[in-house]
């Protein structure tokens, strides 16, 4: 990835308006709409102008493209043409286009630069391509996403994938004319369109390499904005990197992580189209003007790094007037401050998904949730505007601590908290902090909770003792804080460490558990998939009255707080799978592997494995598959216990 220095991300949010060409007039700014692609093969005529319904309130931000993605063919051409299938589709497609462009929006379809489409059994526009784009835009059609499915490798001998595809593409692209939005559409990457995709004449060359739709999931989320981050330099106006859709509404991500993809999409200057029914898109995450009006900027520039280091990311993008847009990502499961400078003048700084407006002299700085990302607009001006004030509650112990705090039930623990005069455009007065705990709960301040004033860069620091009720079950919790208008969350887990002396493992309460086959079960084997369906633990013929029994690859952590000492336990495949089966049983201190059994087998007696765990807040069990399949790696922790102080 490119890494930009401070000064650097000054100056590119100072940079004037440069307008770049762009062969896809049609698309003034990244596409925007709506795919059938989570409706598959049930996508119909009804479905679509359903969906077109219920995206008209969305018109107006830019929402317009309602775009069918696949299994609307036939399977066969009629007379040459394509057709739609007449089941799915019999009214036809021009009678959909006009349907949707009544409503004020326009209609995509997928095609597939191959023999055959990628989904439902059509034909593809291979060696028909001028007569195909003829027929959709005779019908109507606004867009194609052009998909790289089937194609005839054999008809270009001597030619890789790339020179095929340089090959393919242009002709429908020519062929559509610069009135239809062009999305190139290679999934696994193996064209690399971003190395020729604007020249080539795409509005949008997909980037996320994963041969697959998108999983409405946290981490692949990720994943593929940080490798749509290394196509930043080939993207501009008129041609647009396009990581693939945005989740919201779905259902596996949280409303954070929902506002982190549509925050990173429009840093990116990517397409905003829904995969989600419309209906069930959150408007408060997909509709935020603002937002949108970052992604839509007519500068059309991707987002840069200004520094990354894994865990936190700041990024920068100018806008057209010389605005700029800065975004604070905290990728890692803990909440954070993340911070950059932005130049020597004074801003004006408005974080778009809360509204809060500050000024600051060249400081920006906030404490990040979470999996959560802000976006800011950044203007040089002398608005008299409250100065920004950074308000942290239990910040990390150290960079890249992504765990949160534990406190146990019935002990007094401390958390932290911070209030920043970051902005230093103005002295803050009469700062106090009030704190808001879960019922029950026992909130007291050791140190001063107020300050008279605070000038630029000066700190308010508060130590909070903080005890959970003895009966406090396991878990996360929040504890708020409050200063003035502001309010900070510190996310907590409950736990209670091990007693003095031995004590099994399988008696302690787990923090977390991950397991390949069904739940980990306590003082039997894994059984089947079913809670409770264990046996006996049995190794080589060798019964064991307690331990924990898991199917590999496994992981099961214990919060410890430093006072334990040693870990120990008999490693071995359970004697429910026979011979077969193979797994390697670790022991890991906080984040270090410090003992493992080696690879065993269900053919192999028992291993007695002893780790020093001295000083580690948690402690991990982990089977790691032994080289094989997982079918039968019923992995047993025999006689697992830990020795605390």
């Amino acid at each position: 990835m490119r890494i930009l220095t401070a000064a650097t991300a000054a100056a590119l949010l100072a940079m004037p308006f440069v307008p770049l060409s762009s062969t896809a007039e049609a698309a003034s700014g990244p596409p925007m709409g709506w795919s059938s692609r989570s409706l598959g093969c049930s996508v119909s005529e009804a479905s679509v102008r359903k969906a077109a319904d219920a995206l008209v309130p969305l018109v107006p931000l830019g929402y317009r493209y309602v775009i069918i993605d696949d299994c609307w063919l036939a399977t066969q051409r009629t007379g040459g043409a394509l057709a739609p299938d007449a089941t799915r589709f019999p009214g036809g497609v021009q009678a959909l286009a006009d349907y949707v462009h009544g409503k004020g929006m326009k209609l995509g379809l997928s095609l597939s630069a191959g023999t055959k489409a990628c989904s439902g059994g059509g034909p593809g526009s291979y060696r028909s391509e001028a007569a195909d784009a003829e027929q959709v835009k005779g019908w109507g059609v606004d867009y194609v996403k052009y998909d790289w499915c089937a194609i005839p490798t054999a008809d270009f001998p001597g030619q890789n994938v790339q020179q095929i595809a340089q090959t393919l593409y242009p002709r429908m692209r020519q062929a559509l004319g610069d009135g239809v939005v062009f999305a190139m559409n290679n999934e696994d990457g193996s064209t690399v369109p971003w190395l020729w995709g604007k020249g080539a004449g795409a509005t949008t060359w997909r980037t996320n390499v994963y041969n697959r739709p998108i999983p409405d999931a946290y981490p692949t989320m990720v994943d593929i904005w940080e490798t749509n981050q290394l196509r930043a330099e080939y993207a501009g106006a008129g041609s647009w990197a396009d990581p693939d859709l945005i989740q919201a509404g779905r259902g596996g991500m949280t409303e954070t992580e929902y506002r982190t993809q549509v925050t990173l999409w429009a840093m990116g200057a990517s397409p905003l189209i829904l995969q989600a029914d419309p209906a069930a898109a959150p408007p408060a995450i997909v509709a935020n003007p603002k937002v949108v009006a970052v992604d839509q900027d007519p500068l059309g520039a991707h987002g840069t790094f200004v520094r990354t280091d894994g865990w936190y990311h700041v990024l920068a993008k100018p806008l057209a007037g010389g605005d700029g847009a800065v975004a604070l990502f905290n990728e890692s499961d803990r909440a954070a401050t993340v911070s950059t400078k932005l130049g020597g003048s004074r801003y004006r700084v408005e974080e778009l998904w809360s509204g809060a407006v500050a000024s600051s002299k060249g400081e920006l700085a906030a404490q990040v949730p979470a999996h959560a990302a802000l976006l800011y607009r950044v203007a040089e001006s002398r608005e008299q505007a409250p100065p920004l004030v950074t308000f942290e509650a239990d910040p990390p112990k150290f960079l890249g601590d992504d765990r949160p705090s534990v406190l146990e039930p019935g002990r007094s623990g401390e958390i932290l908290t911070r209030v920043t005069n970051t902005g230093a455009t103005a002295r803050l007065r009469d700062v106090e902090v009030a704190a808001r705990v879960p019922d029950g709960w026992q909130v007291a301040a050791r140190t001063p909770t107020r300050a008279g004033k605070l000038d630029g860069g000066e700190t308010l620091t508060v130590k909070w003792a903080v005890t959970p009720p003895a009966g406090a079950a396991p878990g996360t919790y929040e504890l708020t804080f409050t200063q003035g208008t502001q309010s900070a969350v510190a996310v907590v887990t409950v736990a209670t460490a091990p007693g003095p002396g031995r004590t099994s493992l399988s008696d302690v309460a787990w923090t977390s558990a991950k397991n390949y086959f069904g739940p980990v079960e306590k003082d039997t084997s894994n059984g089947d998939k079913a809670a409770g369906d264990g046996r006996p633990i049995t190794i080589e013929g060798v019964t064991y009255a307690k331990g924990l029994g898991t199917h590999a690859p496994a992981e099961i952590e214990f919060y410890t707080a430093g006072r334990c000492s040693t870990v120990e336990f008999q490693a071995g495949i359970d004697d429910e799978v026979g011979p077969a089966g193979s797994a390697d049983f670790e022991v890991w201190a906080d984040g270090g592997r410090v003992a493992h059994s080696g690879v065993l087998t269900g053919a192999m007696p028992a291993r007695k494995v002893t780790a020093s765990v001295e000083g580690a807040r948690y402690v991990r069990l982990v089977a790691t598959n032994g080289g094989d399949n997982a079918t039968s790696d019923h992995a047993d922790f025999a006689d697992a216990a830990i020795n605390c102080k």
